[in-house]
């Protein structure tokens, strides 16, 4: 796995970041495993949360373990509203302050290297959100910031406050991306990166973080139309269209050396005209191989736009 230099980031960003939001300490010792497995692959950054239960616990504690802290980018997430967890607390600095503080003891460290919003509230002034982010930013406990499920709208108002007063703004996003195209949020709140947003992206150049970037596993076989077991997943995902990705993700996954669909879904998200970092989930050593795997696909244009339906032929599969 490669690492990339990504403008307002300290640190080498690997091509895969390890998500980790199911982690528990009960079962730390197996995530530690998975954790140990993504770094001898080259990874370097994982993404956690406030709000993942017991995951930054497991990861300080894996971290302590391993003497590895320098080595790693990790991302964390806060601002959640306690009465709307959909949201970014108005109570803004208070909040902020408070969940970096959990935040840093329960990763056992004094620093985050990417701190991310996970949620906006567009009735709070951008101007305080700046605001506040700088103030931790001085203060060394976050190197770099961004949001989380964050509208490109906001996210330039909010570099534009920052340019105005000598601030450091947004360096990065972390939005959904995938290869299917859901008919609606899987909760409320979550942003979908749809054209003009991936329009946005390369005219800024602020990277994405695509969380979900293998749509929740949709494409391992484990979803079919006469399958319906799962209600988001039938409400979010469940459309023509989409079986139709993946019937083509499948298909073309054989022509390039049985491949799976799952590793030539992921290979479109990385595929895009602009930075994509995707938030892989693996919960399995073999899942974290097969991820790191599909790095060594290469879609032509002409690939890429026959996935994602819009075109009826490539080469000559069809």
């Amino acid at each position: 796995m490669k690492s990339q230099r990504l403008v307002g980031i300290d640190k080498p960003v690997s091509e895969l970041v390890l998500g980790s939001g199911w982690f528990s300490l009960e079962d730390k010792y197996q995530y530690f495993d998975l954790l140990d497995e993504f770094v001898a692959y080259s990874g370097t950054t994982i993404d956690t949360g406030r709000c993942y239960g017991e995951s930054e616990n497991v990861i300080g504690l894996w971290m302590e373990s391993r003497g590895n802290r320098d080595q790693m980018l990790i991302i964390t997430k806060g601002g959640l509203s306690k009465t709307n967890p959909n949201s970014l607390d108005e109570e803004i600095e208070k909040v902020i302050e408070n969940d970096i503080t959990i935040s840093l003891e329960y990763l056992k460290t004094d620093f985050i290297d990417l701190y991310f919003l996970h949620r906006d509230n567009s009735s709070i002034p951008v101007g305080r959100i700046v605001e506040c982010l700088n103030t931790e930013l001085n203060r060394g406990r976050i190197h770099s910031w961004g949001g989380s499920n964050w509208e490109p709208y906001r996210i330039n108002e909010a570099n534009e406050y920052a340019d105005q007063h000598g601030l450091t703004g947004f360096v990065a996003v972390s939005n959904n991306l995938s290869l299917v195209v859901p008919t609606g949020p899987y909760y409320e709140g979550l942003i979908w990166t749809d054209e003009a947003a991936r329009y946005w992206h390369a005219e800024t150049g602020i990277p994405l973080f695509a969380w979900s970037s293998q749509a929740r596993g949709f494409f391992t076989g484990r979803f079919r139309p006469d399958i319906r077991d799962h209600p988001n997943m039938v409400r979010v995902y469940y459309t023509d269209e989409n079986f139709e990705r993946l019937h083509r993700a499948e298909q073309l996954g054989k022509q390039k050396g049985n491949y799976s669909a799952v590793q030539v879904a992921l290979t479109w998200v990385l595929h895009q005209p602009f930075t994509v970092v995707p938030i892989v989930g693996p919960r399995t050593k073999e899942e974290v191989v097969s991820c790191v795997n599909a790095l060594q696909i290469e879609l032509t244009e002409a690939e890429i736009k026959w996935l994602n339906l819009e075109s009826s032929h490539w080469g000559h599969i069809l």
